[in-house]
């Protein structure tokens, strides 16, 4: 088992929603991905792969959150007592901070969280063609805070 994991959140059946998803999917099959490094999609429900966190000493948690930020910028959150918590709203029926608030009771790993921008939350098979557009830019982004740590 590889000391650190990458999970990307989302689904992909609702557009820019799922870009976490998407962007674990490339970086699973990227060269420059830390080789201390596995990387699984994880869907919408976070606590479903708390199996897969046991024995990890970092966490890194990649998700969409509706914001008027230039789409597909990524921002951190370093998880702390109050961190997340202010960090995202409940998009999902336990939002990822509420997550790893219950997790942290019990996985001794640090989280990061890395917020990805998206306009709007709708259906759709695939991302925007602004988010598409903006794909190696977020999965460079993501690479540079994992080699970070």
């Amino acid at each position: 088992m590889k000391p650190r994991l990458a999970i990307g959140l989302g689904n992909p059946l609702m557009g820019d929603d799922g870009v976490g998803w998407y962007i674990a999917e490339r970086l699973a099959g990227d060269p420059r991905l830390p080789s201390d490094m596995e990387v699984i999609q994880g869907g919408t429900d976070l606590l479903r792969c708390s199996d897969r966190m046991e024995g990890r000493t970092r966490i890194f948690l990649i998700d969409a959150m509706q914001s008027d930020a230039e789409p597909g910028i990524v921002s951190v959150v370093e998880s702390g007592p109050d961190t997340l918590v202010h960090a995202q709203e409940n998009a999902h029926q336990l939002s990822v901070a509420a997550a790893v608030n219950l997790l942290q009771l019990t996985v001794s790993a640090s989280f990061t969280l890395l917020v990805v921008a998206i306009p709007v939350v709708r259906a759709g098979y695939e991302l925007s063609s602004s988010m598409s557009a903006r794909m190696p830019v977020m999965v460079e982004r993501v690479l540079q805070e994992m080699g970070r740590v």
